[in-house]
């Protein structure tokens, strides 16, 4: 997965304070970390579109969304 977040364009630099989303990976569990919910579909799509070309899948059934903004 670490060459799918490289391919997928994500600014990994810095932290959250300094942009809008941020990743945490370990092994084959990666948190997607946003300041919005659109910045954080964005980067899912972005990293879902370079794992696909990577041929890996990423299994819908074990996605969890959390939104603490409402």
């Amino acid at each position: 997965m670490e060459k799918a977040i490289r391919d997928s364009g994500l600014n990994t630099s810095g932290t959250i304070l300094q942009r809008t989303v941020q990743i945490l990976a370990f092994a084959d569990d990666i948190d997607i970390i946003g300041r919005s919910k659109h910045s954080v579909i964005d980067a899912f799509v972005a990293l879902e579109s370079a794992a696909k070309k990577m041929g890996l899948v990423i299994n819908a059934e074990k996605n969890k969304i959390f939104d603490f903004n409402k």
